[in-house]
């Protein structure tokens, strides 16, 4: 029987060759916190054997204790430690793990604690230097002075009432300090009003530095948010966090209904004490970021399924924008599908003339799932199989925008055929009912271009595109 084996029968285990097949590493102590198992994969990522540190304290091995070891805490505490996080320095290099630990038990007593960890040292090395490179980005663009802020005007792009109201709200918001709340679903451009108030503020000449709480673990979150203290764990280093990083600038908090309500409840005495806690410190240094969030679902929903604090919401939403979807601004269709034409022209050196008829029609009547990232990258799509000097056709477009249609298809030629035939058909019906609307429109205003558009509640710009698509006079 293998040594191994011996101490996991002890505590009631399986044998030692079960937990060798998994990819986590798995370790378990005894009742004073000595370590008495290791797999596999815990010798490979630490880069000792077991037999070399077999029997020693946890403490001494890693520069842990019951406040930065999710193991002995499991031990000491009695009870379970759920996502824990853990960090320490082995061999020269600093190892981050997300653990799951819990006491041992056997006929009523306590003989240890077992942990099943994760390593997650790649994922926070990326995510912090996607962190530095946001920094990195923004000082580039400050010295060069490229117009970042009327890059994000411009992109804003839309002029119906209830987006035109938003970028009123966002550039009155831009004037004041108070914390901002985006609520828009996925695509509608929650990010692009973040970073437009950001540029009209007077933080514009500081630092924009984005978070998305849905994309990192919730071991790694406060730490990148609020930064470590030196001496937290053995090796550990002083580092800043994003809401210090951010010092005099803004940071965006993107998808902050995903954050978990532990940090959220951190992250709230933050704001109301305007001083940030290290992980690991006792000094707090004074908060000097403006703040926008956001969410992807109505803030009332999430919190009443308890994935947002209300009394967070309320401190974060001083100043509350609704982003409208694409579906609920029909009219800037037209606008985004030109912005977006143009600028693929540009990056694609090519001089593509437009949309046809057809997908624009198209266009008009689909539902955008995707809002306005959907139809930019649906454009940036069919520019790849549009030739300079042609029309953008219904052909172009991704095939997947058609599903609904060509789902009971057998071949890529059929699918292609039934998109063709249907989408036609479709487009001839949609073409000549919004006809004979701008024909009545145009007879009711005397031939008022501008009175005929408000008419049928549209801008001027898309009355003339519509005038001149069906060779009105």
């Amino acid at each position: 029987m293998d040594f191994r084996d011996e101490e996991m029968l002890r505590y009631g285990l399986p044998c030692a060759a079960i937990f060798d097949k998994i990819a986590e590493a798995v370790y378990c102590c005894d009742l004073e916190g000595n370590l008495v198992y290791m797999n596999k994969k815990a010798e490979q990522l630490d880069g000792f054997s077991f037999l070399q540190v077999r029997g020693k304290p946890i403490a001494d091995l890693y520069g842990l204790d019951e406040t930065t070891s999710p193991l002995l805490k499991a031990l000491f505490q009695r009870k379970p430690v759920e996502d824990g996080q853990v960090t320490y320095y082995v061999n020269g290099r600093e190892v981050t793990q997300l653990c799951n630990a819990a006491p041992l038990w056997q006929d009523g007593c306590l003989t240890g604690a077992y942990s099943v960890q994760r390593d997650i040292t790649e994922m926070k090395q990326i995510i912090e230097k996607n962190l530095a490179l946001q920094w990195e980005i923004m000082g580039c663009q400050k010295k060069q002075g490229n117009g970042k802020a009327r890059e994000a005007a411009i992109s804003l792009i839309g002029e119906s009432e209830n987006f035109k109201l938003c970028k009123q709200r966002a550039f009155q918001a831009a004037q004041n300090d108070s914390a901002v709340f985006l609520v828009g679903d996925t695509g509608s451009g929650k990010e692009l009003f973040a970073r437009f108030i950001h540029e009209q503020s007077d933080r514009a000449k500081g630092p924009f530095l984005a978070l998305n709480c849905a994309a990192i673990p919730e071991g790694l979150l406060e730490g990148i948010l609020f930064g470590t203290a030196k001496g937290v764990y053995t090796g550990a280093v002083e580092r800043e966090g994003l809401l210090l990083e951010a010092d005099g600038g803004t940071v965006f908090l993107d998808e902050i209904n995903s954050m978990p309500l532990a940090s959220q409840a951190k992250l709230l005495r933050v704001l109301e004490e305007k001083k940030v806690y290290k992980l690991g410190g006792s000094q707090g240094k004074a908060l000097n970021v403006g703040i926008i969030s956001s969410s992807n679902e109505l803030p009332r929903g999430a919190v009443e399924r308890g994935a947002l604090r209300e009394d967070l919401f309320y401190r974060l939403s001083v100043v509350y924008i609704q982003i409208p979807s694409l579906k609920e601004r029909r009219e800037d269709i037209s606008l985004l599908t030109d912005y977006f034409l143009a600028d693929y022209n540009q990056r694609f050196a090519k001089n593509v003339i437009g949309v046809a008829d057809e997908v624009m029609a198209f266009f008009n009547e689909f539902s955008w799932p995707g809002n306005v990232r959907q139809l930019k990258h649906s454009i940036e799509s069919a520019m790849n199989f549009t030739d300079s000097g042609q029309w953008i056709g219904l052909c172009a477009l991704p095939p997947h925008l058609f599903e609904p249609v060509a789902a009971k298809t057998v071949t890529p030629l059929a699918a292609k055929e039934a998109i063709g035939e249907t989408a036609v058909t479709v487009m001839e019906t949609i073409r000549e009912g919004e006809k004979r609307e701008i024909v009545d429109a145009l007879k009711k205003a005397k031939g008022n271009m501008a009175q005929a558009a408000r008419l049928l509640g549209m801008t001027r710009q898309a009355m003339v595109y519509r005038v001149k698509k069906y060779g009105l006079k």
